[in-house]
């Protein structure tokens, strides 16, 4: 087998707007920085377990291409009305550029050749998940290097030039920035339809490698100059996904080519499914069964990414090489639950890899009357909720890393599909969102709860004297208060929520519930609202030890208009789900149950808490700032104010400004009487917060119990047909992204006062740019 060629290039590449950046890249022919098409990414390559290094964006080789990447199904679903059965190891997944896939058995042979004029490398990271890296060592300009090793273990690696450091990439990131890397995908191909041998069964796989772009310290480079991140601190201004930002992530550019890609390589899509996630692999047939498709992350970038999936959850499985265990469970050394679990909100940091199950299920808060009438593609977005990636040049919302998921139209169904409006430019995308004054709610019910959102804007002084302008929500008794106020329904309840933006357009999007496209409340997959619209849904119902339903827990909404500016100008409020009360599960006098099947809390002691961060340069902004195409800087949020919203939702607070959190009491338990204290966390910042408890001393404290993560349970999924129990994971500390939620029981050793200690980090350097704390009053 002669080695697959491999040339370090450079030359300029379009962004989303136009213009042209300076990169680097591992192409696969010789080209010149004046190429007009320069060779900076290798197309898909196979190396098989026969010795073939094959050209295909399919594998595996021999298995059917789905139509625009979009598996069809096999047959209806007898046991699920309206749903469908998946076809079992039938098709075939495409591939991004810069993909390498290798099958076990198969010999990786690169010769590499480096046309730049400084020393490069190429390096596989992490081979095999020990840690262990595998590269050319550096090639001189001019010169060429062979690599070659056996394939490692299966799954997801990172290949880069790691730079100064090839012990530690991550400590100088430059030439990955410039463009020097890509992704090693390792199949066994006796198992093709796994991620590896204990990995869940899939339908199909999706790779998305996700990036960011700073010109600054691509202007650097193209002058041959060496980037100093030191002198110039690496800013992006461009996020991209499998390459793409904005528009053409999307899929809906005038590029119809460029689409038809994107469709099948990064726009998951498929018909809906009813998946249980304690097997991915129950075959209904000998040719089909029920699960979803597998989902991998590659953070080849730089900045601290968080994933969020509208329309389902997704079951994380792997991180960088490793199992998730399905029972037991624990919180790592840097205070991450590791344990497979049900997310809204994935985390992914630089040079992370995870593979995540999106099951492809109804949306479960849709109510009956709307999902059967629907009569085309439903589109949920998938957007990082680290906002500023969401934007291009400063602004141009949506034009960063995004990218959106589809459940396929009945097939039976004379209208299937959906056409989208094409775009010439992400300015026309981003500056012609559907407005609409008084939409029609369809198949509208008689709600259980109601309540009617206007908008407001006013100044409002914090605890550390900073005065800021706000835009929020108010509701008929809420008062003019910050956060907006708390929304709390039962599952099994119809919802309705009534915007009035009465300034310009905003929409409610209702944060990890999962209603129809026209409920969810994005503009570009519905409208935005100028006059008033009322939202329908209705959480779905719990049922005890079943991890596939029910939806109590900690949410929070709001509004999807140039959301990277209006959710930190403050229009977001809490939302709380409570589960419906089962007979074998009823509740002490005085407490309530954190899901159906879950532990007891005391009402009198529920508490919030909302770390939250203001720049006050975004507060000077206009509502609009950005999406004609403007710099607005909204790549750059720099945190001046750091702040602990929330309380006890028992004793509400003042009726008009911050509703600032001072103090947390916790019960001790076990006590004759009370039970624990439950305390919600919501991470409305834009960066990575860390929550450590310490007792009077400065030690840690063992207090926090974990019980739910976005909404979910921690469940112990470990039997296959068997039921899934309650898992809590016991902790001092916890670290989180922008938009998670988790739920946790205080326990405290005994009386007397603890502390919480909550940092805010940047979301590149991981560098603290704020430390509160408060006292925990144990009693």
């Amino acid at each position: 087998m002669s080695p697959l060629q491999i040339h370090i290039n450079e030359g300029f590449l379009p962004m989303v707007d136009g213009a042209l950046v300076y990169h680097r890249g591992f192409g696969d022919r010789p080209t010149s920085v004046q190429d007009p098409k320069p060779s900076l990414a290798v197309k898909p390559r196979v190396f098989t377990a026969d010795g073939r290094i094959v050209a295909s964006r399919l594998y595996p080789l021999n298995a059917a291409a789905p139509p625009k990447g979009r598996p069809e199904p096999a047959l209806q679903d007898p046991a699920n009305p309206g749903q469908f059965l998946v076809r079992r190891r039938f098709w075939a997944s495409y591939f991004p550029e810069r993909t390498l896939i290798a099958e076990s058995g198969s010999t990786i042979s690169l010769r590499v050749t480096n046309n730049l004029a400084q020393p490069h490398v190429l390096q596989f990271l992490d081979v095999g998940g020990t840690g262990v890296h595998r590269g050319t060592g550096s090639i001189a300009p001019g010169r060429t290097s062979t690599l070659e090793f056996e394939a490692p273990a299966p799954g997801t690696y990172v290949y880069c030039d790691p730079g100064a450091d090839p012990k530690d990439p991550n400590k100088d990131p430059v030439q990955r920035v410039l463009g020097l890397f890509g992704a090693l995908l390792v199949m066994d191909p006796r198992q093709a339809w796994r991620s590896h041998a204990a990995g869940p069964e899939f339908e199909r796989q999706w790779v998305w490698i996700l990036h960011n772009v700073d010109p600054a310290w691509a202007r650097i480079a193209s002058r041959q100059q060496i980037v100093d991140p030191q002198k110039t601190p690496v800013f992006p201004r461009y996020f991209t996904l499998n390459g793409r930002s904005g528009f053409q992530s999307l899929g809906i550019s005038t590029d119809k080519e460029l689409n038809r890609i994107r469709e099948e390589d990064s726009l998951m899509s498929g018909s809906a499914r009813q998946v249980d996630v304690r097997d991915f692999s129950q075959v209904t047939t000998a040719d089909t069964l029920r699960t979803g498709q597998l989902m991998r992350f590659v953070n080849a970038g730089v900045v601290h990414h968080q994933l969020h999936f509208h329309g389902n959850h997704i079951w994380t499985v792997r991180r960088n090489g490793q199992d998730f265990p399905r029972s037991g469970g624990f919180v790592d050394a840097e205070g991450h639950v590791v344990l497979q679990q049900w997310e809204d909100v994935v985390e992914v940091h630089p040079l992370d890899r995870k593979d995540s199950v999106l099951p492809v299920r109804r949306p479960p808060e849709t109510t009956d009357a709307v999902w059967n009438a629907r009569r085309v593609d439903w589109d949920y977005p998938m957007h990082c909720h680290a906002e500023p990636s969401q934007v291009a040049v400063g602004g141009m919302y949506p034009g960063g890393l995004v990218g959106h998921w589809t459940v396929a139209a009945p097939v039976d169904v004379p209208e299937a599909g959906h056409v989208h409006e094409l775009y010439r430019s992400q300015v026309d995308f981003s500056s012609d969102q559907i407005h609409e004054g008084h939409p029609e709610t369809e198949f509208r019910q008689d709600p259980d709860v109601a309540l009617d959102f206007k908008f407001f804007n006013r100044k409002m002084v914090f605890d550390d004297r900073g005065e800021f302008e706000m835009w929020t929500f108010e509701t008929e008794d809420s008062g003019r208060i910050f956060p907006a106020p708390l929304v709390r329904l039962t599952e099994g309840d119809v919802f309705h929520g009534t915007v009035h933006p009465s300034k310009r357009v905003h929409t409610i999007h209702w944060h990890g519930i999962e209603p129809d496209p026209r409920n969810d409340g994005v503009g570009h997959t519905s409208f935005e609202v100028s006059g008033q619209y009322t939202y329908q849904w209705q959480p779905d119902v719990g049922r005890p030890g079943n991890p596939n339903f029910g939806a109590s827990g900690t949410y929070f909404y709001h509004c999807h208009v140039n959301t990277t500016l209006h959710v930190q100008m403050g229009m977001f409020g809490p939302l709380i789900i409570d589960p419906k009360v089962h007979p074998r599960f009823p509740a002490s006098a005085g407490a309530r149950r954190a899901f159906v099947d879950g532990p007891e809390y005391d009402i009198d002691t529920e508490t919030i808490l909302v770390p939250y961060s203001v720049d006050p340069r975004w507060h000077q902004l206009n509502h609009a700032a950005g999406l004609s195409g403007d710099d607005a800087g909204l790549d750059r949020f720099q945190p001046r104010h750091f702040y602990l919203l929330g309380g006890e939702f028992a004793h509400p607070q003042k009726k008009e400004g911050p509703q600032l959190l001072s103090r947390i009491r916790a019960n001790v338990v076990p006590h004759p009487v009370k039970k624990p204290t439950l305390l919600r966390l919501l991470n409305a910042n834009y960066f990575p917060v860390d929550v450590r408890f310490t007792d009077a001393a400065g030690r840690p404290a063992v207090m926090a119990e974990l019980i739910s993560h976005d909404g979910r349970p921690f469940r112990d999924t470990s039997s296959p047909t068997g039921a899934a129990p309650p898992v809590r994971l016991m902790t001092s500390k916890l670290n989180f992204g922008a938009a998670e939620r988790y739920d946790m029981l205080l326990k405290p050793p005994g009386p007397g006062t603890f502390w919480l200690t909550v940092t805010l980090m940047d979301w590149i350097t991981r560098r603290v740019l704020f430390t509160r704390r408060i006292p925990i009053t144990a009693q």
